[in-house]
């Protein structure tokens, strides 16, 4: 039985039927066993897919997950975003969420699992005006202009996990902690550290150092998310005449960039104007800012004919 679309803000779909509860003894509730990506998806185009498939592949490796079929997850991130009500946007937040499944007590991974796909839509926190010319394969995307960040360092650290370094598990208490944070300073985004000291991201983001002709990014082999705009950017600064380098940064780095910047799947690159009492330029974040873009259309995925 096919469900009829639904007009909520957010749906979410398991086996191509809408659901609106898990089990209690679901491992993703009980332990945090799962992990996500979130796509940005315009119209019937998804923006990076192939990070986006690469960050579920890999983490499903890492996790000891059963091997993810692409072709069928496709097919169920298409069929959730033509029954979301197209009326309410036409740019959506697509969360795909893998769950290890229902199993009795104890931590370790059942030797029968059965791992649960979910994939959420929802309207998107920004609006993505796409035009469609005759007989082209990519969209015109009209993205609003950047947003420069007035942001502080949070109080909650992120953790040291090498295991989990990189992976965008179910676990990201951290997150909530400093996002709370965030929001009671009425500031769009916070940077967290790690207990060493070194700078690691936002809260929900990705960072990056403009200092002269290099793009400095903090390393994730300890802390933090690998995130899929960051995977792809490297290949793209390189076009600009930067050098990429990932390394262990600490505040006095950032306070003498020539440019901050976050990036997310979401809202892309997002130009950061001051951190704490420093100001900075936004020149070259707004460049990537609309290179990022132009890539996104170029690259996007059509779902159409996906069935």
């Amino acid at each position: 039985m096919i469900p009829t679309p639904c007009s909520n803000k957010t749906q979410t779909y398991l086996n191509g039927q809408l659901v609106d509860a898990v089990s209690i003894q679901d491992r993703a509730l009980q332990y945090g066993d799962g992990f996500f990506t979130t796509l940005l998806v315009v119209d019937d185009f998804v923006l990076n897919w192939s990070a986006h498939w690469r960050r579920l592949r890999t983490s499903a490796e890492r996790l000891q997950f059963a091997t993810l079929d692409e072709s069928q997850l496709l097919q169920e991130v298409a069929q959730a975003v033509r029954l979301f009500d197209s009326s309410l946007s036409s740019t959506k937040v697509v969360k795909v969420l893998v769950s290890r499944g229902k199993s009795g007590r104890g931590y370790a991974i059942p030797k029968q699992a059965s791992p649960l796909v979910f994939v959420q839509v929802s309207t998107a926190p920004i609006q993505v005006e796409s035009q469609q010319q005759a007989n082209a394969k990519t969209p015109i995307l009209n993205f609003p202009p950047p947003m420069a960040l007035q942001l502080e360092c949070c109080q909650t650290q992120i953790s040291i996990q090498m295991q989990l370094a990189g992976i965008k598990h179910l676990n990201r208490l951290d997150s909530v902690l400093a996002q709370t944070e965030v929001r009671q300073k009425q500031h769009q985004e916070g940077i967290m550290q790690n207990a060493f000291g070194h700078v690691i991201c936002g809260t929900q983001s990705n960072l990056f150092v403009v200092k002269g002709q290099t793009i400095l990014t903090p390393k994730l082999h300890l802390s933090g998310v690998e995130g899929t705009t960051r995977y792809q950017l490297q290949k793209l600064v390189v076009h600009f005449g930067f050098q990429w380098k990932e390394a262990d940064i600490d505040l006095a780095q950032l306070q003498q960039a020539d440019e901050l910047f976050l990036s997310n799947a979401v809202r892309g690159i997002m130009p950061i104007q001051q951190l704490e009492q420093n100001v900075f330029a936004t020149e070259q974040s707004n460049i990537f800012y609309h290179a990022w873009n132009q890539w996104q259309a170029k690259n996007s995925l059509c779902l159409k004919g996906i069935k």
